[in-house]
């Protein structure tokens, strides 16, 4: 089942009180009268969201548990059912009608800013949940990106590092473990009937799957990642029951769970994997042009049209490859373009040694990033951002980099995860522009920025609308020059290279989905023009079915945010700061694009007038 970004995705769980009394203080010079419908109004507005928070996270305990919240520790996501669906749409409908009831006018600013972000959302949702598109999600259950057969092994290697600290929490955890066994088999029957309507997954994707899942099918039981959260156990917990918590969860292992992924590994191999599809992209299958328009509005929060979108990609890596051109020049290259990125492929200078040399030079560009950050912001994160390895299990169906954010409370740092699998295929020239996006000024400076700001509701510290996040962070990227970095030309062309892939994904993405693209044709371009090992390319390709649409947020989020510095610098001239606007653009957390473009508009105005 699809999750959207901040409803689902992230979990809502919201609180106005405190947090935002400042920010919506009463004004001296407002009317008694209408301070008392303003107040009236938040307070209303407040009650809506706790409401749709409980509501939503009785249904979605996964969300709850990532952001902190275990009192459905015990529970796993039941989201492959149609009682699951019946229960969203229930509270969808009712949480909108709720919202409609409330005077928009009458709210004050950052309320009535939380009002348009929340209704959006809800609509959003409302999208999703709509008869036909939400039950064919279901039916392609598992993916090899973000699929539950993945998602939980992680889950159990971070409870390794962040061990509970009672008895009552292991018992309550060994239950969560053997409710994911059912959501196993549910997928299997989700799936079984997604054969029978031809809603299926094509063959690369499965052999994926099938890689994954065998990792978790046999071996030490003791060495299993399973296993893992017991061999952190505190201390405090120890004698008797400690040795009941050790042999209960190893029962729960060895008798539920890993027999739960042999079931799954014996359908992919006998009954899915002979049956997958054909063609590749979403509209080779029953209404998956349907499923793909509700996910081309949700992910670019835009009304653009794939056809729009591919258009534009074309512009866009015409524009960048005319400055790779020169960036080409500079380096001394005399050969073709094709040929200065066989080069910059194959070329032992431009290859990470090891893992440990790849840990060290993402350091190195931090530790410059950081040297020049206040020259361009405001605000800073507080929390810690730490480089690692992805483990080898996850590694093949990972990006080159990915951030996790930290948790609210500090104690888990966030992580960037870098990916050391087939090494010889991971360009050491992108390392600069790679830290930008996932680092910092990317995802961890806009993430942190607006988790650590509490005079936010909580939906919008944890808001993670894909166009605005995935925007900034390629935004971000053409930062470089002036945090002290891209100084060679060969970074340089890293850096043009990343934007020339990202305005690949645009036709790639929409040449899959939308205009009946082959795996092939889509590895092949994104080698033609993203300077992609085949390696890489296979993995983004692959990456593109998995999450469809969501490959198309970076451009279209980074063009606007673009596009909004020059408007501010024409507006306003002399008086353009560019640490200002920054901070206008990052301080009230992630929204839609066109929410985002009017609040901009508003602090030009203030700016001008201030």
């Amino acid at each position: 089942m699809r999750h959207s970004k901040t409803l689902i995705a992230l979990g809502l769980a919201v609180f106005l009180a405190g947090g935002l009394a400042h920010a919506n203080a009463p004004r001296a010079d407002i009317h008694p009268v209408a301070a008392a419908a303003q107040a009236g109004a938040g307070a209303e507005l407040n009650r809506i969201l706790r409401a749709y928070r409980e509501a939503e996270l009785k249904l979605r305990p996964n969300e709850a548990i990532a952001h902190g919240d275990e009192r459905y520790l015990d529970r796993y996501d039941d989201n492959l059912t149609q009682t699951y669906l019946s229960g969203m749409r229930r509270i969808n409908e009712e949480t909108r009608t709720k919202l409609a009831a409330i005077d928009r006018a009458s709210l004050k600013t950052q309320d009535a800013l939380s009002y348009e972000i929340f209704r959006w959302e809800l609509d959003d949702e409302a999208r999703e949940l709509a008869p036909g598109i939400a039950e064919r999600f279901q039916l392609l259950a598992l993916s090899q990106f973000d699929g539950a057969q993945i998602t939980f092994p992680r889950e159990m290697q971070w409870r390794a590092d962040n061990p509970w600290n009672k008895a009552e929490d292991y018992d309550r955890g060994i239950k969560r473990m053997l409710e994911f066994t059912h959501y196993l088999d549910r997928a299997i029957l989700n799936m079984r009937e997604g054969i029978k309507q031809g809603v299926v997954q094509p063959r690369a994707i499965i052999d994926r799957m099938i890689a994954q899942v065998q990792n978790f099918t046999g071996g030490d039981p003791s060495a299993n990642v399973f296993m893992a959260p017991v061999k952190n156990m505190p201390a405090a917990i120890g004698g008797a029951e400690r040795q009941r918590i050790e042999a209960a969860y190893r029962e729960a292992v060895e008798g539920q769970l890993v027999p739960a992924y042999q079931r799954l590994l014996t359908f992919f191999r006998t009954e899915y994997l002979p049956r997958a599809r054909a063609n590749f992209g979403l509209s080779g299958i029953p209404g998956g042009k349907e499923m793909y328009l509700y996910l081309v509005k949700s992910e670019t929060t835009s009304d653009l049209t794939p056809d729009a979108i591919h258009a534009l990609g074309r512009a866009e890596l015409q524009r960048i490859e005319a400055a790779m051109e020169a960036v080409k020049q500079e380096a001394g290259f005399r050969g073709t373009l094709a040929q200065f990125r066989e080069f910059l492929r194959d070329d032992p200078q431009f290859k990470f040694r090891d893992s440990a040399a790849m840990l060290a030079e993402f350091n190195r560009v931090k530790t410059v990033v950081d040297g020049n950050l206040q020259k361009l912001f405001v605000s800073v994160p507080k929390a810690k951002l730490t480089f690692r390895i992805h483990d080898a299990y996850v590694a093949p169906d990972r990006p080159a980099a990915e951030y996790a954010p930290g948790s609210a409370n500090g104690r888990r740092p966030a992580i960037v995860y870098l990916n050391a699998s087939e090494l010889a295929s991971r360009p050491a020239y992108t390392s600069e522009v790679l830290e930008l996006h996932e680092g910092i000024p990317g995802h961890h400076l806009q993430i942190a920025v607006a988790m650590e700001n509490r005079e936010l509701p909580r939906f919008r510290r944890f808001g993670q609308e894909t166009a605005f996040a995935e925007g900034w962070a390629l935004y971000a990227e053409s930062l470089g020059p002036e945090l002290g970095v891209f100084t060679s030309p060969y970074q340089k062309f890293g850096a043009l290279s990343f934007d020339a892939w990202r305005a690949s994904r645009l036709i790639v993405d929409t040449g899959i989905h939308w205009l009946g693209w082959t795996r092939e044709q889509a590895i092949q371009f994104l080698v033609d023009h993203a300077g992609l090992s085949r390696v890489e390319a296979s993995e983004e390709a692959d990456r593109y079915v998995a999450i469809p649409a969501q490959a198309l947020a970076y451009k279209i989020g980074q063009r606007d945010i673009s596009a909004l510095r020059e408007q501010a610098k024409a507006a306003l001239g002399g008086k353009f700061d560019i640490r200002r606007f920054h901070e206008a653009v990052l301080k009230d957390g992630a929204m839609p694009l066109a929410i985002l473009d009017a609040k901009i508009d508003r602090w030009i105005t203030a700016e001008k007038n201030p």
